[in-house]
């Protein structure tokens, strides 16, 4: 059964009296987040499944405001539903939601799912609270992303690159100028990350190797030690890994970088860079 709560003005939103019945869908599977803007028929999508009263069909919407402002939101299209199907969203079908304006290669677009029951009430972020929505237990599958990419040209992605933000581990100064080099590997780059010489105060520095699929620009960087912070000491040793996109058709370079500093896990750092 799917409790939602339906809370008005002067009321307590935890109160048992303001509960009522209605449905979520919930995540079974992300078959593909990566969509080709060049090509119409390329398409994102995932497997769900559902929580609650009986679901009669789906509105898929494309978020151009605040994640919660419905009246921001294009409807992308309403689709019958049948338990543990494929929500499946085209180039061609974004991009008619979002004109006059056009799929950007490196953004990610939000897609806003709206269940709708038989007697017409309909279910979605805009009117499910945050406490329910945002845990992972729940496995909710009101929001998901489609993210346009370009692929992968190793020559065109080399050279001269401006920092647009380093904002979270701080290495960089925005507008600082770093190289990005091709290799080793064909479908590989490699910078100077962190440590940085800037303003990291490391030593003994190593370039980051950085995996791209061909196909996506997705990026993986696999864990491994690029220097030190200080003294060249365990305690000191730096490991990265992480994620993220090198957009050759753009110019962009997206990452979302693990740093284990001796022992310690500092979590993911954002790191953005431009061609220049």
């Amino acid at each position: 059964m799917g409790i939602l709560y339906s809370c008005k003005k002067g009321q307590i939103s935890g109160d048992s009296a303001n509960l009522i019945e209605g449905s979520y869908l919930t995540l079974t599977k992300n078959i593909n987040g990566n969509l080709d803007f060049s090509n119409p028929a390329a398409t994102v999508s995932i497997q769900v499944g559902s929580k609650g009263l009986p679901i009669q069909s789906v509105n898929i919407y494309a978020a151009t405001g605040s994640l919660l402002d419905k009246s921001k939101w294009k409807l992308i299209k309403n689709v019958p539903y049948t338990e543990g199907m494929n929500l499946v969203v085209t180039t061609a079908e974004l991009a008619a939601a979002l004109a006059p304006s056009v799929i950007a290669p490196g953004s990610q677009y939000f897609l806003q799912n709206e269940v709708v029951l038989a007697d017409g009430r309909k279910f979605s972020v805009a009117n499910t609270p945050s406490n329910f929505s945002s845990l992972p237990a729940y496995k909710f599958a009101l929001t998901w992303t489609a993210t346009a990419v370009c692929a992968f040209n190793q020559a065109a992605s080399a050279g001269k690159y401006k920092v647009a933000y380093d904002g979270d581990w701080v290495d960089y100064n925005t507008g600082d100028t770093l190289s990005v080099f091709a290799g080793p590997g064909p479908n590989q780059v490699n910078l100077l990350l962190y440590p940085s010489v800037v303003i990291g105060g490391g030593t003994q520095q190593v370039n980051t190797v950085i995996d791209v699929d061909p196909a996506t620009g997705a990026a993986t960087i696999k864990s491994q030690i690029t220097g030190y912070y200080g003294a060249p000491v365990p305690a000191n040793q730096v490991t990265l890994s992480g994620t993220g996109f090198v957009f050759s058709c753009t110019g962009l370079i997206t990452l979302k970088v693990d740093v284990i500093v001796g022992a310690t896990d500092y979590g993911a750092q954002k790191f953005v860079i431009q061609h220049q």
